[in-house]
């Protein structure tokens, strides 16, 4: 919000309730645009971003941890199942939300403005390279980058039981990675250097 703001030289405050109203209506359209693949932390970044050639740091991780290798998905499969579980995605995050505040959304609160470092889709990846047995929690978490242990940690114990309920998901892979640069070297060629 604050980046928008500093963008368009408004308040942070009208920023978040044109972005609540917004989203209000596309929900009432039914239509998810999902969360992009790039957070920008300056208005600086935001506007020097379409000038750039290259990919954006995160938008790589995501590419090469999503390689079939990894997953033992096909990116389409993977795109499939991430469709899937996003109503159960949802509705557990509203149910954990819910659970947090300890009842209703009170009226007047600004809720769901503010989006997390970690999307949907990222999410089902973490979990089901987790699941596969692939890495660590560091080591995920080092390959995220901005992201902290536990907030990996936190994603794979929420949406881990939803990827188990899908039943037909590859088991653990025959490769472990030790390091973040050789998870991602692995998902860079599609073989890699596994450590054991």
């Amino acid at each position: 919000m604050n980046v928008l703001a500093d963008l368009l030289e408004v308040t942070a405050t009208c920023i978040g309730d044109l972005v609540r109203e917004t989203r209000e209506v596309l929900e009432d359209h039914g239509h998810n645009p999902g969360a992009a693949p790039v957070r920008f932390a300056t208005a600086e970044a935001l506007l020097e971003f379409p000038d750039n050639d290259h990919l954006p740091a995160r938008t790589t991780v995501i590419e090469r941890l999503s390689h079939p290798a990894l997953t033992g998905l096909t990116l389409r499969q993977l795109h499939d199942l991430t469709s899937r579980l996003a109503m159960r995605q949802s509705a557990q995050a509203e149910r954990l939300s819910y659970q947090r505040r300890g009842g209703p959304r009170q009226p007047g609160i600004r809720g769901g403005v503010f989006h997390q470092k970690i999307s949907n889709s990222e999410r089902i990846l973490l979990a089901l390279l987790y699941h596969r047995r692939l890495c660590t929690l560091d080591v995920l978490a080092d390959a995220l980058g901005e992201v902290s242990r536990s907030a990996v940690g936190n994603v794979i114990r929420e949406t881990l039981p939803l990827l188990q309920q899908e039943g037909d998901i590859p088991g653990p892979a025959p490769a472990r990675y030790r390091t973040a640069a050789d998870l991602l070297a692995a998902g860079e060629t599609g073989r890699g250097t596994p450590t054991s």
